[in-house]
């Protein structure tokens, strides 16, 4: 129980909380490491540093800053970024976020924004029950090693539900590839082999 109520503390950063002036670097870096804080697994953890950044904006995966000065569409990019990361490759983080960039990024011409695009995503996973399928793999795990003699039976049981969402997520990364693979890249793909 401790363990699922510290993941369900873990925060979304609303775009409406995003400061809308634009911020230099430091600025940027104390906003976000403070909002992501959270989602650190030990103190010393580094979230989202200068060099990260500068290396985001080198690879076209973030605009450039303007004037030194970094965007609310800067930081919901990189909120974006901060989140893809832990689960999929750099190259498949810019195949999802160049269309992004392309249709939403500073876009004055189109009725939707890159805040609208972020805000209807966030919407749909907080209506999203995460936990309660979290609670049925811990009841399920309990199961795994019924018939197995063990000194330590909730280690081996939590090694059991460590086995069991690791699967869960080499099935559902895969999935996510296979989803950014049927994505037109840049390089002029068209995505024929969609799902």
């Amino acid at each position: 129980n401790s363990i699922l109520e510290s993941v369900g503390r873990i925060d979304y950063i609303h775009p409406v909380d995003i400061p809308n002036i634009d911020l230099y670097m430091d600025q940027v870096t104390t906003y976000l490491n403070g909002k992501f804080n959270t989602s650190k697994r030990h103190d010393d953890d580094k979230l989202l540093t200068k060099t990260m950044i500068n290396n985001y904006a080198k690879s076209r995966l973030l605009p450039p800053p303007e004037k030194k000065k970094y965007s609310k569409d800067h930081m919901i990019i990189l909120i974006l970024i901060f989140f893809f990361k832990n689960v999929i490759s750099i190259n498949d983080i810019q195949t999802i976020v160049t269309p992004l960039l392309k249709d939403y990024y500073n876009n004055d011409d189109i009725p939707n924004s890159l805040e609208d695009v972020t805000n209807a995503f966030l919407n749909h996973v907080q209506k999203s029950d995460l936990i309660e399928p979290l609670i049925k793999e811990f009841k399920n795990s309990q199961n795994i090693f019924g018939d197995l003699e063990s000194s330590d039976r909730e280690s081996i049981e939590t090694i059991g539900l460590i086995a069991t969402l690791s699967y869960d997520m080499y099935i559902r990364k895969r999935l996510i590839e296979k989803l950014i693979d049927s994505l037109p890249s840049s390089k002029g793909d068209t995505g024929k082999d969609k799902k």
